[in-house]
């Protein structure tokens, strides 16, 4: 009911408004030809004509959007718009008799009073009639354009975000198949590396499962997630693995997508360091660059090359920046003038101010971990 006397007092506003323009025309147009034209006068019966259209707007919006314009339906809606253009017209003539409206009447005229004034308005309310129609169907054909769009725009992140999870999810059994493979490794070596790192893999695991619908997360969290994965790759590579870290504090809340940095840095132990046969060292480094997050993986292994075709990390990476900002970052990847290989990121810096920290993540394994293995991913490990 509210909305309905808002709708009604802003047609009689609107209406009320083109009276007030149509009585000064009026009054400017007495004025050039040297007739006194009461003003108050002029505007009260515009206005109590004006009006009658005004309650009757409904009845024309309701018949333009019932009958809209289309290819299929103009022939039709057409006719009835003709046929609802003199219904209202008849109504109208018929309300202003009943207020006793003035209109011009010819010397000598002795016929219908009603039947003057349908035929000397015909004219003047077609203007009012089509008009209404016209400004209603380019608001309709507006909101259908509108409404378009953001179906297409919803559909289109729908589709985004589940090419980007379909991305994500090829990393979480190709990580797994590798720490498995660790796993399998230092059972036969060191039963107390492998219960560590089987429990530092229910961490992980439980992380990015507790975390699956969060396409990004702060660099805080990314780089506490790659620090437990770099305590497996260390139990198994021991002191051929050197780590080391350099994340200002000012970019720790940082938003960075999630799973980003641990297929680089195992492509990095992988490619670079496995092949050597003295230890190896992969850095990470995150700084600003301009209005860019700038993350940087360095290792210092057998290098790069440009014709080794990509793995699932980091093709998936690449999609995954690309589906995520566009133009807006950088992915490259180049050998190192001093040896070794570098993949630099740069990402559009945004901050979330309330802390990853309180994430689902549950520490009560890590009682079964000795002191060494529970380094942060602060301190440079050597």
């Amino acid at each position: 009911m509210k909305q309905n006397l808002i709708r009604l007092s802003a047609l009689l506003t609107g209406w009320s408004l083109l009276a007030v323009v149509l009585a000064i025309n009026r009054s400017i147009y007495g004025f050039v030809i040297g007739q006194d034209i009461a003003f108050t006068t002029t505007l009260r019966t515009i206005l109590a004509d004006y009006w009658i259209w005004a309650f009757l707007t409904p009845a024309v919006f309701w018949l333009a959007r019932r009958f809209p314009f289309t290819c299929s339906t103009w022939k039709r809606s057409t006719f009835v718009h003709f046929c609802g253009y003199l219904t209202l017209t008849l109504l109208h003539e018929l309300a202003a008799v009943a207020l006793r409206l003035p209109t011009w009447i010819p010397l000598g005229y002795h016929g219908s009073y009603l039947k003057l004034r349908i035929v000397a308005s015909l004219n003047e309310d077609l203007w009012m009639y089509w008009p209404i129609v016209v400004v209603w169907s380019l608001f309709e054909y507006y909101q259908r354009y509108r409404e378009r769009d953001l179906r297409e725009a919803q559909l289109r992140e729908r589709l985004a975000r589940a090419e980007l999870q379909a991305l994500r999810n090829q990393l979480h059994p190709h990580f797994l198949f590798n720490s498995l493979h660790s796993i399998a490794t230092l059972i036969h070596e060191n039963v107390e590396a492998a219960d560590e790192t089987v429990a530092d893999l229910a961490s992980l695991l439980r992380a990015y499962l507790s975390n699956n619908d969060e396409q990004e997360i702060s660099l805080r969290r990314e780089m506490e997630l790659l620090g437990t994965y770099i305590r497996i790759q260390q139990r198994r590579f021991e002191e051929r693995l050197l780590w080391s870290t350099e994340v200002p504090d000012d970019l720790l809340e940082a938003m960075v997508p999630s799973l980003l940095l641990q297929p680089i840095v195992e492509n990095a132990i992988l490619h670079g360091i496995t092949p050597r046969a003295t230890p190896g060292r992969v850095s990470v480094k995150a700084m600003l660059d301009g209005s860019q997050l700038e993350l940087e993986v360095r290792d210092d292994g057998v290098g790069f090359d440009p014709a080794a075709p990509e793995g699932v990390g980091l093709s998936n990476t690449r999609l995954r920046l690309q589906q995520m900002y566009g133009r807006n970052h950088l992915f490259k990847i180049q050998s190192s003038p001093e040896g070794g290989t570098t993949v630099t990121i740069n990402l559009p810096l945004q901050f979330n101010r309330s802390t990853a920290n309180g994430n689902d993540y549950s520490h009560g394994d890590r009682g079964r971990r000795t002191a060494g293995a529970s380094a942060t991913f602060v301190a440079p490990v050597a």
